[in-house]
């Protein structure tokens, strides 16, 4: 009889502990390059959106909606996102962003935050030559993108839209215009931030950012949130977030896209009057043990 070879029941348990050893070391490695290409694609998604907002302030003098575009809610800011700008139903002069909108429905959500939030928001509503439209918005989170909902119409049609990304509010104010009681504590004055072609720097003004609402009203002073996803706490919260390892991306009104870290938020110059050096910075004294201990060991700026 001849005897042929085989693995002994040993040589097969090493070698499979073997594969489960190497598939241990390598799945860090595997995720972690994962998520840098999630990240990449999301870069991808905000400079399609600069080449968006790009030829909307050309054509419109350099002006984007204001934020309170037809009530306080800030609807010229949302519909600028979402594709739907009551600019042709008013008399305000800028063209509608619905035609500078080619952003497809991928590219509204960072690979990171596709998910569609849960969390309560806002709601209101508007009407226009006897028909009422309707909306809610809820918040997302580090993982989720918030979700706007419409209704209402001549065809009571429900759209639901959901987007990963926040702009800079403080780009949507009108020099003079009145501010809230909020506003004036936090921001002491207008910022002049109407037309953007006058500013005299661009290269560190947010525009577009990952966020977890439609926009934001960082002040330099404003508290980080105590736990990671929190971002109502705080007018910089809903920017302040884990999202893409102790970063987020953004949109520079320079029109370049880049990685900003957590707690550099607090040095960017959101406004015209913004301190880049306030009391959440290295320059304005922070010390370590004041961050919220999810943040602690973040790179500081």
């Amino acid at each position: 009889m001849v005897h042929r070879k085989a693995f002994t029941l040993v040589e097969l348990l090493v070698v499979i502990a073997v594969i489960a050893l190497l598939l241990a070391i390598l799945a860090p490695a595997l995720e972690k390059a994962r998520r840098q290409a999630r990240a990449a694609a999301c870069q991808v998604n905000l400079r399609q959106w600069g080449t968006t907002l790009a030829a909307f302030a050309e054509d419109n003098e350099g002006l984007f909606p204001h934020l309170d575009y037809v009530s306080s809610d800030g609807e010229g800011a949302l519909w600028i996102l979402t594709g739907r700008c009551l600019a042709e139903i008013t008399n305000d002069h800028l063209q509608a962003p619905r035609q500078y909108h080619p952003i497809s429905t991928k590219g509204m959500l960072c690979p990171e935050a596709t998910t569609p939030g849960d969390l309560s928001g806002a709601s209101g509503g508007w009407g226009f030559g006897g028909t009422t439209w309707h909306y809610e918005i809820k918040h997302g989170g580090t993982n989720r993108a918030w979700v706007l909902t419409e209704s209402g119409g001549p065809t009571e049609e429900v759209r639901v839209t959901c987007v990963s990304y926040g702009l800079n509010g403080w780009l949507f104010k009108r020099p003079g215009e009145p501010l809230t009681p909020f506003e004036r504590l936090e921001a002491r004055k207008s910022p002049s931030y109407t037309n953007i072609f006058l500013l005299r720097r661009t290269a560190g003004v947010p525009l577009l950012l990952d966020c977890m609402y439609y926009h934001g009203l960082p002040t330099e002073d404003s508290h980080p949130p105590w736990q990671e996803g929190a971002g109502r706490e705080g007018p910089t919260g809903v920017f302040c977030m884990d999202r893409h390892s102790e970063h987020i991306n953004g949109l520079f009104l320079d029109w370049s896209v880049r990685k900003v870290g957590l707690k550099e938020l607090w040095t960017l110059k959101w406004h015209e009057n913004f301190n880049t050096a306030g009391p959440w910075t290295k320059a304005g004294g922070v010390t370590p043990d004041r961050w919220p201990p999810w943040m602690r060991g973040f790179k500081d700026y």
